[in-house]
């Protein structure tokens, strides 16, 4: 065997090792993430239908609610590395199914951010065209690509801003936008920033704390639906996240009648 051989042999089993670690690790944190988050939701719960000293109730809750949100955030990532690890091993298939209103879809995605926003003053806003049926897997792309998304976007919202979501058909594909007018996006990085692991080596303001993993993984969900992700510039400033997918993305290059 040459020296390129070994080296090569090696590096796979590096890497194999590498996977397996991160697999074992994410998997042993995903219990008590849930259980931290689950008993705090709980003990909050019980502390608002009985609490005697609303001083000391208001600190526990203060105190609870910072746990709770470092609970969920942890949780997340530990999904996002097992989603990665699933996609890299094969096992996350993309199943599309016909979804017959995908704008209401989309209006219930946005939906589901609504406490979130509130709690930060963000205002939501929700611009859906005509759209046809489309035949995505529209579990991957609300969990993993749309909700990615907006959870960046409100993560770099300062308090009294605006994100936006927007959907209309283009073609033979649907292109959904969400724009937000935080920190903007160097040019340089907009690229990068859809590759795992690279975020601690960027210089924009907003770009970032973490791994990276939330847009690593949308951006693999959308390229296996046959689609693209890109990211822009805001007018008048800030980030705005494009995502264009096939109305049929079991047959992207089709034309579709509706």
């Amino acid at each position: 065997m040459s020296d390129v051989q070994e080296a090569n042999v090696c590096c796979r089993e590096m890497v194999e090792k590498t996977d397996r670690a991160i697999s074992s690790i994410s998997h042993d944190l995903k219990s008590p993430m849930v259980a931290i988050a689950a008993l705090t939701k709980i003990l909050m719960e019980e502390i608002n239908e009985t609490a005697p000293e609303p001083e000391r109730i208001k600190r526990w809750m203060d105190f609870l609610s910072r746990i709770s949100g470092a609970a969920m955030s942890s949780l997340s990532l530990v999904e996002d590395i097992l989603t990665m690890a699933k996609i890299e091993a094969g096992k996350e298939p993309v199943e599309p199914e016909w979804t017959a209103q995908p704008g209401a879809e989309l209006k219930d995605i946005l939906a589901t951010f609504g406490m979130e926003a509130e709690a930060k003053r963000i205002s939501l806003g929700v611009e859906v065209g005509e759209l046809p049926p489309v035949r995505w897997d529209m579990r991957r792309i609300r969990y993993h690509c749309i909700n990615n998304v907006l959870s960046n976007a409100l993560k770099f919202t300062p308090s009294g801003g605006a994100v936006t979501l927007r959907a209309f058909r283009n073609g033979d594909r649907v292109r959904i936008i969400v724009e937000d007018n935080g920190p903007g996006i160097p040019p340089a990085e907009r690229e990068r920033i859809f590759l795992r692991f690279e975020q601690s080596s960027l210089s924009s303001a907003r770009v970032f704390s973490g791994a990276g993993l939330g847009l690593a993984n949308a951006w693999l969900f959308v390229k296996r639906h046959g689609g693209d992700i890109f990211a822009e510039e805001a007018n008048p400033h800030g980030a705005r996240f494009v995502m264009e997918l096939p109305i049929d993305a079991l047959n992207p290059d089709s034309a579709v009648e509706c």
